[in-house]
Formats: structure tokens, C-alpha cells, sequence
């Protein structure tokens, strides 16, 4: 293993490690100032409803491509699947924050 493939493996784990603490952090402040409510048990059902259908059209679109004669792996498809995921759930949750 290079020391760039150590790197990368490190900020990787640093970045999962930061994303729960985050959210971790988030709930617990959330729930001390009483900000679990209904409201946002709807708003995230929701979301994560509406990011995995966004998920599965970029998944959709993936094979599109991959049938069309485009070469893709397996590491930049996780990555595009995987962001457009993330990114999908933050949106809906702005959305349904500001619509709710």
C-alpha cells in the first residue's frame, strides 16, 4: 500500500468519523432544545424517501450509459451513486423544511 492509497483510506475514515459525529452532535443539541418533533420525523421520512427515488433515476441513468457503450468501474459509479444520494437528501430536507 503507497502512501497516497494511506492517505486517501484516512481521509475517507476521517470523513465517515466527521459525519457521524456531526449527526450525533446535531441530534443531541436537536433534542435539547426540543427540535424532534413530529415535524421533523415527517420532514426526514420524507427526504429519504425522495433521495433514494432520485438514487434510483441516477441509477437508471448509469445503466443507460453503461448500455450505450460507456465504459464505467466500479469505484466512480459507487462515488456518483453515492453523491448523488447524499446530495439528494440534503435538498429534499431543505425543500421539505422550507414547504413544511
Amino acid at each position: 500500500m503507497s502512501l497516497d492509497q494511506v492517505g486517501v483510506l484516512l481521509v475517507i475514515l476521517l470523513g465517515v468519523f466527521g459525519g457521524l459525529l456531526c449527526l450525533w452532535w446535531g441530534r443531541k443539541q436537536a433534542a435539547r432544545q426540543r427540535g424532534l418533533d413530529e415535524r421533523f420525523h415527517i420532514i426526514s421520512s420524507k427526504s429519504q424517501a425522495a433521495s433514494w427515488k432520485i438514487t434510483l433515476v441516477a441509477i437508471y441513468i448509469l445503466f443507460i450509459m453503461l448500455v450505450c457503450g460507456v465504459k464505467l468501474s466500479a469505484a466512480p459509479v459507487l462515488g456518483i451513486v453515492l453523491f448523488v444520494h447524499m446530495a439528494g437528501w440534503a435538498f429534499s430536507s431543505v425543500y421539505y423544511s422550507i414547504k413544511l
